[in-house]
């Protein structure tokens, strides 16, 4: 098992919606019902947000037959895209994190979403979509990977179809750029060497990284996506949400 999909899985196991939005009130030990409906609530207003954005820039009446949100936790985008897509493939790197997100569709009665482990996401062919997403996701994956998983899913996208793919750019929180959180990062057993150290196992280190974002755009350009907006985000690092359309010929 690779040091990324143990760090999900233990997180999945022990505290999935903290992992996904990392708020005390998220914890496992403080989760109760009015902090699930939040929880949920946040997505469902996220993407009535982004829909609201591709049909002011990009399509009026886009209505996507398939969607993918690549990252997809315990459904939190999941399942609002469910009500939007005609069919909707939740993809994540840790099993525990999509058995949650399956029971949380099958106890509002959704059936019109299929959950896929990464691996076999990255290794299946023909898959297509109208509409790719993924948000708060790509900040945790080492960019040495996530540019192959960007170029997947982009890859997937049908002509005309429409991405929204969130990246962290630059940094302002001391902690992220400090050494210790680097060394931590990078080296996953000198944190765990350090938790044993500490007394005890600890909870594995939630890594963030940065995108260079001349590369995805590039990525971007090469792949006919030549229709862009971009809008800022910022939760204690600088990122960009980005929004275009693939089109098999240039718009100009």
């Amino acid at each position: 098992m690779t040091d990324a999909k143990e760090r999900w899985e233990y997180y999945g196991e022990n505290d999935p919606y903290f992992a996904v939005s990392t708020f005390d009130k998220f914890k496992a030990a403080n989760l109760n019902e009015a902090g699930r409906n939040e929880f949920f609530s946040s997505g469902t207003v996220h993407v009535q947000r982004i829909r609201t954005e591709i049909q002011e820039h990009f399509e009026s009446d886009f209505h996507p037959k398939s969607a993918i949100d690549f990252g997809c936790g315990v459904g939190r985008m999941v399942i609002p895209l469910a009500g939007w897509a005609e069919e909707v493939m939740g993809v994540d790197i840790s099993e525990k994190m999509l058995a949650e997100a399956r029971r949380n569709c099958e106890a509002r009665a959704i059936d019109n979403v299929k959950f896929v482990q990464t691996d076999a996401f990255m290794a299946a062919e023909g898959l297509q979509f109208d509409l790719i997403h993924s948000v708060i996701v790509f900040q945790h994956i080492d960019p040495a990977i996530g540019m192959n998983i960007v170029k997947r899913l982009v890859g997937s996208l049908v002509d005309g179809g429409i991405g929204v793919l969130h990246f962290t750019y630059a940094g302002d929180a001391e902690e992220i750029g400090s050494f210790n959180f680097r060394i931590y990062r990078d080296y996953p057993f000198i944190h765990k060497l350090r938790n044993l150290v500490l007394g005890g196992a600890g909870e594995p280190l939630i890594p963030m990284y940065q995108y260079d974002l001349n590369k995805v755009f590039k990525l971007l350009h090469e792949m006919d996506c030549h229709r862009c907006f971009v809008r800022f985000t910022h939760h204690g690092t600088y990122g960009a949400m980005i929004f275009f359309q693939k089109r098999a010929e240039p718009l100009f």
